[in-house]
């Protein structure tokens, strides 16, 4: 029977240390929720903090915060609407993109990383089996 204690332990000790890697990879002052932020800004368009709060799995105050700092370096702005002063939109600006885009190619050399070494077979074990957590958590 295999070991389930020592998968577990590998399974939290390698998120950890992605996670770690991941957030090192983050520059220019930018937070693991602010990165989630313009990211999905980018994707998805203005968004009011309700909307991002629920896309991104924050509560409005999170987002809120997390957008301060992203308004104030230039990344975000804050755009009213002009039928209803009451809502407003952020947006990601033109340096919001500029910095995305260089995270996501530095999350994406970091997440390369950990997988250098693995055969093609390795590699299609892991997809079959990512396959099947995905599934299980349906």
């Amino acid at each position: 029977m295999a070991d389930r204690r020592e998968l577990l332990e590998l399974f939290y000790n390698i998120l950890r240390r992605m996670r770690k890697e991941w957030n090192r990879q983050l520059k220019h002052g930018i937070n693991p929720s602010q990165y989630l932020i313009l990211k999905t800004l980018n994707s998805s368009g203005p968004q009011k903090a309700a909307e991002l709060a629920e896309a991104i799995q924050m509560t409005p105050g999170a987002i809120t915060g997390a957008s301060d700092k992203l308004v104030s370096e230039g990344y975000a702005e804050r755009k009213g609407v002009m039928r209803d002063r009451r809502v407003v939109y952020l947006e990601i600006t033109d340096k919001g993109e500029q910095i995305l885009e260089s995270m996501i190619e530095n999350h994406k050399k970091a997440t390369e990383k950990f997988f250098e070494g693995l055969s093609d077979e390795d590699i299609n074990h892991l997809i079959r089996i990512y396959h099947q957590i995905s599934n299980n958590l349906d």
